[in-house]
């Protein structure tokens, strides 16, 4: 009797196929789920509704946004506190030396630390021109400048400052005139600094928090440092022109604005870790509402593992079974077709 079906084998075929791609199609999709956690057709498990998903996904991005932000403040703080960390610590050594050592102290040995105290100030001259992490901390909105120009040119600049002075008051005045003189005074603020007070420095680290990098090389609270390092330094590329008594009175100058300069460089310190405060702030409750967010994105879009590996475990069955009717009936067409 000659059997009959109501499938051609060419119609068998397409089925087998047709099965064939929607079973690799659905393991490839719950291979994927179980690999991310997150189920691969997102509008169809909310229903259409993206509404909610689109919002905490912006938040998400804007919460980038401000880490990012906040952490690049964080790098630039750590780095100005290293650089007025080291400044204070020269500043807090020599000004009550420089006083104490003009009574204990004879003239040679006086004019003998005059270099050791000019590299000192070229150090702490340098450090202000620090580079971290590709900006220049201390120069305010300009960040692509170092804030101070050649230290040689700054002494020259200095030295026809003071012109010719003789008494360490004298000097000592003009060289504070020099630091203080306005813009456009010929001072240092037009000559030696290079960096931009004026522009904004502002970063938002939070969607409520904004701060400033407003510290420069240019404030006020450096200022008594650098005269009295200037002071010194100055002492020391014209020496052979300075008598005793007045050496002995520039290092007495010098020494007291160093002390008061300590004071400048402690009310920064303090001011620039109250920042430091603000962004650390910032980032713990960005942290935290960044992790609330993933939790409800999750629950929105994350596929249940237990059902995806059910179902990817079912589909691995379902396509084990195909392949292996489909190998029964080709070998069963085959015996037909040789005898």
């Amino acid at each position: 009797m000659t059997s009959f079906s109501s499938i051609g084998d060419l119609s068998r075929s397409f089925q087998f196929r047709l099965g064939q791609s929607m079973l690799k199609s659905r393991l490839d999709r719950l291979t994927q789920e179980m690999m991310t956690g997150i189920q691969s057709d997102i509008p169809a498990a909310l229903g259409g509704d993206l509404s909610r998903i689109s919002h905490i996904e912006a938040r998400l991005k804007m919460l980038d946004s401000f880490q990012l932000n906040a952490s690049e403040a964080e790098i630039q703080f750590n780095g100005m506190q290293t650089v007025l960390e080291s400044i204070q610590a020269t500043v807090d050594d020599l000004g009550p030396r420089l006083l104490s050592e003009v009574s204990a102290s004879g003239d040679n040995d006086l004019r003998a630390q005059l270099g050791d105290i000019a590299q000192s100030f070229r150090s702490m001259f340098d450090s202000l021109n620090t580079n971290i992490a590709g900006r220049y901390a201390f120069s305010g909105s300009r960040t692509q400048t170092a804030p101070l120009g050649s230290f040689d040119d700054m002494m020259a600049t200095l030295g026809s400052a003071v012109g010719g002075a003789t008494a360490a008051s004298d000097i000592a005045a003009r060289i504070d005139s020099w630091f203080d003189a306005p813009a456009g005074s010929g001072g240092f603020v037009d000559t030696i600094y290079q960096g931009d007070d004026t522009g904004t420095t502002e970063l938002a680290v939070s969607p409520d928090r904004r701060v400033s990098m407003s510290l420069t090389a240019n404030s006020a609270e450096l200022r008594d440092s650098l005269k009295g390092m200037a002071i010194m330094a100055y002492a020391a590329d014209n020496g052979a022109a300075i008598d005793a008594a007045n050496l002995r009175d520039l290092f007495t100058e010098a020494g007291s604005r160093l002390v008061k300069g300590s004071v400048g460089l402690i009310r920064a310190r303090a001011d620039l870790g109250q920042r430091q405060a603000v962004v650390a702030q910032a980032q713990t409750r960005n942290a935290a509402e960044t992790t609330s967010l993933s939790v409800a994105r999750g629950n929105l879009i994350n596929a249940d593992p237990y059902e995806t590996a059910t179902a990817l475990e079912e589909t691995e069955a379902n396509i084990q079974s195909l392949y292996a009717l489909t190998a029964r009936l080709s070998k069963l067409n085959l015996t037909d077709y040789l005898s």
